[in-house]
């Protein structure tokens, strides 16, 4: 535990105090489409208006994720890779397993962050008030939804250079979230893009925070659709490490 306590440590202090681009991403940029989107949409009046502002809290919090996992988790974990950091971290008795955990935990910690600061922001600016159930719901959400994005993120991490990471982050995140329906209704697309958004996880998390906030029975689909995603990004990613495990052995036995 002293050894986790002092990786976070060290990663909070190079990753977010003296990052403040990542902090801008993570926390500041879905804030502000909250405030665009919330006062330039028009979907209804009173009660209309009033849930639109709450769901759409949930949509940018969804987003915070993606952006924090796709952006961040790739970019930190490729970057120290790239350095040496990580082959360090295996190569000392702890390993560098305290490292990935640190790395996780920030970034899950900075979205629950964004969970706050959109909430204090929908309650100042929109009048959105939340039950201590409904925050504590949407806590959970978010923890458990964001897990595909941190896979996902990891996985992109092994492209072979940051030029083409940097050009894959920005083809997945936004037509990510714009499929999703987190900027804006799903229902206003294709038919067909209609179907691919419908099976992504960013939409089973979205509908699930939709539900929390508005006192709706959860779906089934959505959980079965998040724990689905979870298997399968957990199951790819323990197969692509593998292989470059394997790599890498190769490469130092040559």
């Amino acid at each position: 535990m002293i050894n986790i306590m002092r990786q976070l440590k060290f990663d909070a202090l190079r990753l977010v105090i003296r990052n403040k681009s990542f902090l801008f991403f993570t926390l500041l940029m879905p804030e502000g489409f909250y405030l665009l989107f919330t006062k330039v949409m028009v979907v209804g009046s009173g009660t209309e208006m009033h849930q639109f502002y709450m769901t759409y809290m949930g949509s940018m919090t969804i987003y915070s994720g993606v952006i924090g996992a796709i952006f961040g988790v790739s970019t930190i974990l490729k970057r120290d890779r790239d350095k040496g950091l990580v082959l360090f971290l295996q190569m000392t008795p702890t390993g560098s397993k305290n490292y990935y955990i640190s790395v996780y935990t920030i970034t899950v910690l900075l979205n629950l962050c964004a969970v706050i600061v959109l909430g204090l922001l929908a309650r100042l600016v929109n009048n959105v008030d939340l039950s201590l159930k409904q925050s504590a719901m949407i806590l959970l959400i978010v923890l458990v939804g964001q897990i595909p994005m941190i896979l996902l993120g990891t996985l992109m991490s092994y492209f072979k250079t940051q030029e083409t990471l940097s050009v894959a982050s920005n083809l997945i995140a936004f037509p990510l979230a714009i499929v999703s329906g987190l900027w804006w209704p799903i229902n206003t697309m294709p038919d067909w893009l209609q179907g691919i958004g419908k099976v992504m996880p960013t939409y089973f998390a979205n509908n699930l925070l939709e539900k929390a906030m508005l006192h709706s029975q959860f779906d089934l689909e959505d959980i079965y659709g998040i724990i689905t995603w979870i298997v399968m990004m957990g199951c790819l990613t323990r197969l692509v490490v593998k292989i470059q495990q394997k790599k890498g052995l190769r490469i130092s036995e040559a």
